[in-house]
């Protein structure tokens, strides 16, 4: 799927890869459906809000919305697998989150786990094996990005970058929808 001009050159100083507005117009592409019609797409997103505002409450919400296929405040959903990685939680506490958001009304289509690896060690290939396993995954949500970072310099903006760049292309490889949750800081 690659409509740049030459290729020849790729590798030599001073090349860029161009494509002509004609070019582009003329390309047709794979249909990305919504997960969430007018708010969420396939591709990688940061939620990112301050501590305890009810971030966690809102994935949950979204989370199970997508697995049963129940519109989210009159929004269709399209029904899916979702993986949601609650880092910063225990079983004990989403189970209790869980019961009082939806009772006794279970999804076997929401997966969850509260830990992972992170990204560069391994993170990439748990989901990718994760969506081998559940093809009809449309949605992974990381919460949060602090949990999966790979190094020692917390609050890196170069670190960020490269970790966010990693899993976007992960969520493009495998046309699903990444949400990755992340706090402002404190101070």
């Amino acid at each position: 799927e690659n409509n740049f001009e030459d290729l020849s050159e790729v590798g030599t100083p001073g090349f860029l890869p161009t494509i002509s507005m004609t070019e582009l117009y003329n390309s047709v592409y794979r249909d990305k459906p919504a997960v969430i019609e007018g708010l969420l797409y396939p591709g990688t997103y940061l939620f990112v809000g301050a501590p305890k505002q009810g971030k966690s409450f809102l994935m949950l919400q979204m989370a199970y919305h997508i697995s049963t296929g129940n519109p989210l405040w009159n929004y269709p959903v399209r029904q899916g697998t979702v993986l949601y990685l609650a880092l910063e939680d225990d079983h004990s506490r989403l189970q209790s989150r869980l019961y009082r958001m939806f009772g006794a009304e279970a999804t076997e289509s929401l997966f969850l786990s509260v830990w992972s690896k992170q990204v560069g060690n391994g993170l990439s290939e748990q989901i990718e094996q994760f969506v081998r396993k559940h093809p009809d995954t449309v949605l992974v949500i990381i919460d949060t990005l602090q949990k999966i970072r790979t190094t020692s310099d917390r609050y890196s903006y170069s670190s960020d970058y490269e970790n966010i760049s990693t899993l976007k292309e992960l969520a493009t490889k495998l046309s699903i929808c990444l949400l990755i949750v992340h706090h402002t800081r404190k101070q």
